[in-house]
């Protein structure tokens, strides 16, 4: 037996291919399947099925890909519904792939339709050796039961039905989620990528639960917000995403080509780090940097129809940015400023700069009175530890909670690396704030600075503490 654990940085996501002889599957795939095809060529596998353990929410998968490419069939849970040929399996259905054996498990809870893989190496023995656990049991957490609205009690009940079946298994069975830490599909999900039914039934505060109203409440209270994208990716994956090769590649733009497209409603997405933004950036662009988490935000906070120009470090960008684009699903790039910022400046067109300021002159600011400050990071977060004297605002909430702010006079905002803030820089300016500050390396910078943080909503006078020798007043 041959596996190998494929995974996607951006959406914390697990793919798997594995195989014996000379014949395997793919696993969740996403929808970049270069490195699952390159995979099973080192192996020197045919691959002959895709399955799929749920409609993935969180990205848009690669199983039509798979199957174009490859000729495959996709198999995949029958609740599912899906829409694309494929071949649907029930409870206990098995499949069987050279030396190797995967029987479905139905585990709604996550969703309706989550499965579990079992997969018994048959070479070996009759028992189950490993499972592929989608997002039903992930290391160090569960899948989420809240993406539904309105059955979250429903989901987490059937949720805990399903995780009593997999306690069943023997300790030893490995398990191969979805997705590790980083992804919004849990909660407290551990950076380690696989681990066995005995080691999570021992460490997994959510799988050890026993009580189901006890579980119910672990899971439904205080999980953070479900990102806008999650609402329709698994639709997409039911219906069957579009093919890659049919979207038109995107054009190179002049600047003044790339005017006139912003003038007629297209959406200019600035990909740069966040200090690039900072000092020069195309009025009204949105800032996610490639060097953040891309994938996630931009399917959070623009919506599907829009058409994007591209605003890029560097030309050879272009492939990585639009493959975290095409995985939640924002398939419509119109093209990408040629040249980037220097010819937009050299061609005599309007910049704009956000202003910038370090952590030791905001805690003298704070000291002797300032703007307001938001804290952008999620919820989680800020109760965790959080600065004294800031006010929450994730950042995706800005869209909504703008107006609870003066357009007209200045504010801060910072996260924990300047990122996700400069993202919510770019957002209160388009909504036409004159004067938006970023707190450049936000808490983390705050931190190592050893100035002081406050867990939960607990309080104290932070300006009280000496010793700054910050810039004191606001100018």
């Amino acid at each position: 037996m041959e596996i190998a654990q494929i995974y996607t940085p951006n959406i914390a996501q697990c793919s798997y291919v594995i195989g014996s002889g000379d014949k395997c599957v793919v696993v969740d795939p996403v929808r970049d399947v270069g490195p699952c095809l390159e995979k099973a060529k080192e192996f020197k596998m045919e691959i002959v099925a895709v399955l799929e353990t749920h409609l993935h929410a969180d990205f848009v998968s690669g199983h039509m890909e798979l199957a174009e490419k490859t000729g495959a069939p996709i198999y995949a849970p029958q609740a599912a519904r899906c829409s694309f040929p494929h071949h649907p399996l029930a409870d206990g259905e098995e499949l069987t792939i050279g030396g190797l054996n995967f029987q479905l498990m139905e585990t709604p809870g996550h969703t309706p339709d989550c499965a579990v893989y079992l997969v018994t190496d048959l070479e070996r023995g009759d028992d189950p050796v490993l499972a592929f656990t989608g997002d039903t049991l992930l290391v160090g957490d569960v899948g989420r039961p809240d993406l539904f609205p309105g059955r979250e009690e429903e989901l987490a009940g059937q949720l805990f039905g399903s995780l009593k079946r997999l306690k069943a298994l023997p300790g030893h069975v490995e398990i191969y989620p979805a997705h590790g830490m980083g992804s919004f599909c849990g909660r407290a999900l551990s950076a380690k990528l696989w681990s066995t039914i005995g080691t999570e039934a021992r460490y997994n505060e959510a799988f050890k639960q026993t009580d189901p109203e006890a579980f119910k409440k672990i899971l439904l209270t205080d999980m953070p917000p479900a990102p806008d994208h999650f609402a329709r990716c698994s639709e997409i994956n039911r219906l069957g995403p579009p093919l890659l090769k049919e979207k038109a590649a995107p054009r190179s733009l002049k600047a003044l080509e790339t005017a006139e497209a912003l003038k007629n409603g297209k959406t200019l997405l600035d990909t740069r780090p966040y200090l690039s933004f900072a000092a020069a950036h195309i009025p009204g662009a949105l800032s996610i940097s490639h060097h953040g988490n891309l994938a996630t935000f931009a399917g959070w906070l623009i919506p599907p129809g829009e058409e994007l120009i591209l605003l890029l470090e560097h030309k050879n960008d272009l492939q990585k940015v639009q493959t975290n684009l095409y995985h939640v699903g924002l398939d419509n790039i119109a093209g990408y400023l040629d040249g980037g910022m220097e010819n937009w400046i050299s061609a005599g067109l309007p910049a704009e700069h956000i202003e910038t300021i370090s952590v030791h002159r905001l805690r003298g600011w704070m000291q002797n009175g300032s703007p307001p400050v938001l804290d952008t990071r999620m919820e989680g977060e800020w109760k965790k530890e959080h600065i004294e004297g800031t006010s929450l605002a994730p950042t995706p909430d800005i869209r909504h909670r703008y107006t609870e702010w003066d357009a007209e006079e200045p504010i801060i905002v910072l996260c924990n690396t300047s990122n996700r803030s400069m993202t919510a820089a770019s957002l209160l300016k388009q909504r036409g704030f004159k004067r938006v500050i970023n707190a450049l390396g936000g808490t983390t910078a705050w931190a190592a600075s050893g100035y002081p943080m406050l867990s939960g909503a607990a309080g104290s006078n932070d300006a009280a503490v000496p010793g700054t020798g910050a810039p004191g007043e606001f100018p």
